[in-house]
């Protein structure tokens, strides 16, 4: 062979130019699809992070100009006592899915239907403050928004533990909550009243005492408000009796006329059993028969409730589902489902707009916990494989 062919053959370790090309072609493709997925992880996170809003079957949308409240229950917050899952995964996603309804729904106020903490009777000073901490975090630049809390079962205890002084601890924490877990307050002419649901259900004749005070008098503002004339020395027309337990005097009130009333634990309704597992509830061993079967109020309870303040609409919690039921007696309550991942359920929230003559409601989700798992794990399995085919289209055809 002549120096005319070596010189044409080249060195032995030369690569060949076509197979040279193509390997860097192929990188390149890989390299851009790898970027492409990347970003597309923004989209993605806004995308999951927004709330899926339902109308109430039973209502039209309002004007966009009333009232709107988000309402929010069962967050179950540990504070300083988090886990691992909690504080990497489960509470960063909590934060999102509050802004990101916050942004889009726009609400006027955000009201907590109990139970932020996961177990708020047992918690001292300190890990109260880092309970309230951790949900301000949660609410970000919208810690500035008009706020109520309500006081739970997990935040107050079982019965035989509830007393007149773990109310009070809770009230010191949870803003504008009176001696006996309870309030009133008006926002853009919708009046509410906030009642402590286990002084209701448990037999603490001194917190029950200060409920029925609070009931009492905002049955009376209504009256005075509606122009129902009543004797100075007879507050009410005419007395009924429900049990030895509840007493009041029939008010001149019609049905729907009242404040929007706010519970922690849902009305009580005759034959209804409750449709989730409640196993490790704090409250399993209440030594209440009513509540073990349904997880409600007591039935004269509930017909004080409803008799005494002709409700305009009840919201409560505790259920960890969504409904809208209309009671016997007319009464609508809607109960709000819990916001967090408890049971394997999808975290979700109550949207009310309080119109002049109507209220509706919407039912907002976000996905399950294995949703997102499932969608993250496989996103980290594309990343993977992509970087495999990276060093194999480089380095692997040399």
């Amino acid at each position: 062979m002549g120096e005319k062919d070596k010189k044409v053959s080249g060195p032995p370790w030369q690569p060949k130019p076509l197979r040279h090309s193509g390997c860097l072609s192929m990188a390149l493709w890989v390299s851009l699809l790898a970027i492409l997925i990347f970003f597309s992880l923004f989209p993605l996170h806004h995308r999951i992070t927004l709330p899926s809003c339902k109308l109430s079957d039973s209502d039209s949308d309002s004007d966009s100009d009333h009232l709107r409240v988000m309402m929010v229950a069962d967050l179950h917050l540990r504070g300083s006592d988090s886990t691992f899952a909690d504080s990497w995964f489960r509470h960063p996603y909590t934060s999102s899915f509050f802004r990101s309804s916050f942004r889009s729904l726009k609400p006027h106020m955000l009201v907590l239907l109990g139970d932020i903490s996961a177990m708020g009777s047992a918690l001292t000073d300190a890990q109260w403050s880092s309970v309230l901490h951790q949900f301000y975090n949660m609410l970000g630049p919208h810690f500035t928004l008009p706020l109520h809390i309500l006081p739970g079962d997990r935040d107050m205890g079982k019965c035989s533990q509830l007393r007149t002084n773990i109310v009070t601890l809770t009230a010191d924490h949870i803003p504008a909550l009176d001696s006996a877990g309870c309030t009133m307050f008006e926002i853009a002419n919708v009046s509410f009243v906030s009642l402590n649901s286990m002084a209701l259900l448990c037999e603490n004749d001194d917190l029950r005492f200060g409920v029925e005070k609070v009931v009492e008098r905002v049955s009376v503002e209504f009256q005075r408000r509606a122009g129902i004339q009543m004797d100075r020395g007879i507050d009410y027309v005419e007395e009924v009796e429900l049990s030895a337990d509840f007493q009041w005097r029939e008010t001149g009130m019609t049905s729907g006329t009242g404040p929007v009333v706010l519970l922690h634990l849902p009305l009580y309704q005759p034959n209804r059993i409750t449709d989730r597992a409640y196993k490790n509830s704090l409250c399993r061993d209440i030594d209440v028969g009513i509540y073990e079967l349904t997880h409600t109020l007591p039935a004269n309870s509930t017909e004080y409730i409803s008799r005494a303040l002709k409700p305009r609409i009840v919201i409560s919690a505790h259920a960890h589902r969504f409904s809208d039921n209309i009671h016997a007696d007319g009464t609508r309550e809607v109960t709000v489902p819990a916001m967090n991942w408890a049971n394997n359920e999808k975290p979700g929230f109550a949207f009310v707009t309080f119109g002049h003559n109507a209220i509706s409601v919407r039912h907002c989700v976000f996905p399950q916990e294995w949703h997102l798992l499932t969608v993250y794990f496989s996103l980290l399995l594309s990343s993977l494989a992509i970087v495999f085919l990276v060093n194999r289209a480089t380095f692997g055809k040399r």
